[in-house]
């Protein structure tokens, strides 16, 4: 398993992880293709659909794909690497996988208006997918379904039934309200019409009192007061205080409404400043983790140098140095046993061993480097034995792809044909650098067809001349 992202790489606690891609060429010629054996579980792992990363491949190289939902079964045509398709997988998971803000590979893809975005449940960004990519329409067709987990179910249905509650709640709230409202109106109508009754009664009995002779107010002024107790009247002064306590009521209810408001902006401030303060943490950690990598890979580096093992600071620097350097740091080594063997030993097991290619891809992309040693029959000798050294010793369990390097040498007109042939018949010739003879002459067992290729091309040239 391996962390999701070269940028967490390094990270040894990330619990985000995914399967090393495998990949198997199968067939030959016309019919040559290469299956992704544990494509469905690298999917899985990222949360998308197997049938995307399979399409990823085919537009980035060009070729037709097949994926059979029943079995798995994910293939690319044509003849593919590892290290290639592990390559686009990374450019896969940085733009269809990760969070474009904060990194985390636990986002949803969503689809709106022919637009491809990814929604980050960690952070909440949403990242805007480039649209020119022809993977793009692909989505479009087949959307993701987008399934939601058990717990994300139940939170959801929580959250909807919460939502009912409280509709329900405000709608009974809201009825309530009304209903208080209407009693107040009938019982502040009630009060008036009696109050309006007992001072009309109280009119009439003044004014009978003075149509009898009584007593006159001094403060009156010879002026009688009495209530218009017309219907019109009446009207009149029952509007006036609907009007009154519909007043009350749209005041209360802005109130209500500028304190909610208020309560929402309140919330949405507070939000907004969690946000860029969860954004700020998570841009400071990211540039925390990448300086520390950066220190980390500086550190390993600098201790791959100074180490006296002369294959563990080769290795480092064919990962960062230019030919030259790798050359110079070859020539200058001392104290290595088997003389220029013994130096060829170096420069093959820290170029060919580490590394999962193919030994004779290396060779043939490191031949700048190797042709620096091949100017004599007897440094191309050392070659050979140094080849020898690799497939006896050091990695057994790859000696199949020792044919194939051998003839790459050749190929590449790195050992001539006539040092080859004599290598071959000369056992021993790996004492230099300890190889037991058994081993060399499983080694050369393996190699035993280009040699033979070699020995008919010879025959080939005599006969020619001979003619």
């Amino acid at each position: 398993m391996q962390n999701i992202g070269a940028a967490n790489a390094d990270d040894a606690f990330y619990r985000y992880k995914m399967p090393k891609l495998q990949a198997k060429i199968e067939g030959r010629g016309n019919g040559i293709k290469t299956n992704v054996v544990n494509n469905v579980e690298i999917a899985k792992a990222l949360e998308r659909p197997p049938e995307y990363v399979l399409k990823y491949y085919g537009c980035e190289l060009g070729a037709q794909t097949n994926f059979d939902k029943a079995s798995g079964t994910s293939i690319v045509n044509g003849a593919h690497d590892t290290r290639k398709l592990s390559e686009l997988l990374e450019a896969f998971i940085k733009k269809y996988v990760c969070c474009y803000s904060c990194n985390n590979p636990e986002t949803q893809i969503k689809i709106k208006k022919e637009n491809i975005y990814l929604k980050c449940k960690a952070c909440g960004f949403v990242s805007d997918v480039d649209p020119r990519h022809k993977l793009n329409t692909f989505i479009l067709k087949n959307p993701p379904e987008n399934k939601l987990k058990k717990e994300e179910q139940k939170l959801k249905k929580a959250e909807e039934e919460r939502v009912k509650d409280a509709e329900a709640l405000g709608e009974k709230d809201k009825k309530d309200k009304k209903k208080r409202e209407k009693k107040e109106k009938r019982d502040r109508k009630k009060k008036e019409d009696k109050d309006g009754g007992e001072k009309e009664l109280a009119e009439k009995g003044s004014e009978a009192e003075d149509d009898d002779g009584g007593c006159e107010d001094d403060d009156d002024d010879g002026v009688v007061w009495m209530t218009d107790t017309s219907a019109e009247a009446a009207s009149r002064r029952a509007q006036e205080q609907l009007t009154a306590a519909t007043s009350a009521m749209v005041t209360l209810g802005n109130m209500e409404a500028e304190q909610e408001a208020a309560k929402r902006r309140a919330e949405r401030e507070a939000k907004k400043t969690a946000d860029e303060e969860a954004k700020r943490k998570v841009e400071d950690a990211k540039r925390a983790a990448e300086a520390a990598a950066a220190k980390a890979s500086s550190e390993a580096q600098a201790a791959a140098l100074a180490s006296l093992d002369p294959v563990v600071r080769l290795r480092a620097l064919f990962r960062d140095k230019d030919a030259a350097s790798i050359v110079k740091e070859i020539r200058g080594l001392t104290g290595v046993e088997g003389g220029m063997a013994g130096k060829m030993r170096v420069l093959y097991e820290a170029a060919l061993v580490e590394s999962d290619v193919r030994m004779e891809q290396t060779l043939k992309a490191r031949k700048n480097v190797f042709a620096q040693f091949a100017q004599d029959a007897q440094s191309q000798l050392a070659q050979l034995i140094a080849l020898e050294y690799i497939f006896a010793v050091v990695a057994p369990g790859r000696i199949k792809e020792a044919p194939y390097a051998l003839k790459m040498l050749y190929e590449l007109d790195l050992i001539e044909e006539d040092v080859i042939l004599a290598w071959a018949q000369k056992p021993d010739a790996g004492k230099l650098l300890a190889v037991p003879i058994e081993a060399g002459k499983g080694v050369r067992k393996a190699v035993e067809p280009v040699v033979d290729w070699l020995m008919l091309q010879e025959d080939d040239d005599e006969d020619e001349e001979d003619e």
